[in-house]
């Protein structure tokens, strides 16, 4: 097989020095064009994916012709007429439109040298048929040349289809949270362009900015390239969820998600509820941070979200709770804000002994002293919620 420098120049550089006998059957060939076109054309139609893609009957004919003069005249080391200097591109961008699979057009596109060769075997005269062995090169030069063609134009065409339907993704995808899925057709469309179900439950994740590149990878990996979307400098993950069956992960789950450094909102109950969620998980992304990382759920993220959405609110708040520490040294009061957000995160006095590395009765002890202090007792429900949102605003790095 010659290698790819050679074939990707045409074949008419062996040059016409004389009459041989390969540029009389060549003659002979081109006269004889329709009936040599015809058996390659049955040989062909006995490829099954043929038959299952969008190639019509007068398509595969005309192309049959169309391939066969114009190996002939490559062969032949003849003039190439505009109208196929670059019919070999052009089947490999048709192809790939019309669906058929590359493997069964470059099996179809190299049964042309046994066409031809069979061809010319027919017409060479005995005396001759040592001399046409030796040009047998030049029959397999040409179709190396075609197939080579054919096979570039049609990975161009995979390409250029590919980026078209990005672009109508994304195209979609913004129209869909624009209307912020309410518009009925809107929402077909952006499913289509998804292949997704419109009323499917969906899992909407945001990367981390500093964690693009893993989450693109590990995406990657999973087979779920495809659900991302790029929108505003963010990385999306809007994937079509499952339920749960025996032997998987649970609903609203990916195992390779958890290990990633991203937010993952409540799950989106349908297409229409994607943007609402999407929403809520930008809005909670500077949760994620290098130091705090991971994945975070609005378990851990309302806190920020709240923070920031209070204003000068959570300001005043803030000092009418804790304000009154302010009275006491501290380190003091350091200590009484560490028991009472530990107290918080595990609602156990004993646990909070034991992350501490004190008695129990200290952590009473302290509690009942924040509680004096700031008349807000931390073992009321209540006046806990408040207490939460208040350290939130005051320390929301640590909260």
């Amino acid at each position: 097989m010659p290698n790819t420098a050679s074939a990707d120049r045409t074949p008419a550089s062996a040059g016409a020095a004389s009459r041989s006998v390969v540029s009389d059957l060549v003659s002979d060939c081109l006269a004889d064009i329709d009936r040599i076109a015809h058996e390659y054309l049955l040989e062909v139609q006995k490829i099954d994916d043929y038959a299952a893609s969008a190639v019509t009957a007068q398509d595969l004919e005309e192309t049959a012709v169309a391939s066969i003069e114009l190996l002939l005249r490559l062969v032949g080391s003849l003039p190439i007429p505009d109208r196929l200097a670059g019919m070999s591109d052009a089947l490999g961008h048709r192809r790939a439109q019309q669906g058929l699979p590359l493997e069964s057009l470059l099996r179809a596109v190299r049964m042309d040298f046994r066409v031809l060769w069979t061809a010319m075997l027919e017409k060479v005269p005995p005396s001759s048929l040592p001399e046409l062995t030796k040009d047998a090169v030049r029959v397999w030069e040409a179709v190396e040349f075609h197939t080579i063609r054919v096979h570039a134009g049609y990975l161009d065409e995979l390409a250029s289809m590919a980026q078209e339907k990005e672009t109508q993704r994304a195209f979609l995808l913004s129209r869909l949270l624009n209307s912020d899925g309410k518009d009925p057709q809107v929402l077909g469309q952006a499913a289509r362009a998804l292949g997704v179900a419109p009323e499917s439950n969906f899992i909407v994740a945001v990367a981390a900015e500093y964690a693009q590149k893993a989450f693109r990878a590990e995406a990657l990996r999973a087979g779920a390239e495809h659900f991302l979307h790029e929108r505003d400098g963010a990385l999306i993950l809007i994937l079509e969820d499952v339920p749960a069956r025996a032997g998987r992960e649970p609903e609203g789950t990916r195992p390779w998600l958890s290990r990633l450094d991203c937010f993952v909102a409540p799950p989106a109950r349908s297409l229409a509820d994607v943007p609402r969620m999407l929403r809520i998980a930008l809005e909670s992304l500077p949760v994620v941070t290098p130091q705090r990382p991971g994945q975070r759920t609005v378990r851990e993220a309302w806190g920020h979200v709240a923070m920031t959405r209070l204003g000068e609110y959570g300001t005043v708040l803030a000092d009418t709770v804790l304000g009154p520490l302010a009275t006491i040294s501290t380190h003091e009061r350091d200590r009484l804000i560490e028991t009472v957000q530990a107290y918080l995160r595990t609602g156990s006095v004993s646990e909070t002994a034991g992350e501490l590395y004190c008695h129990r009765n200290t952590v009473l002890n302290r509690l009942a002293r924040f509680g004096q202090l700031t008349s807000f007792d931390p073992a009321n429900p209540q006046d806990a919620a408040t207490v939460i949102a208040a350290l939130h605003v005051l320390f929301p790095a640590s909260s």
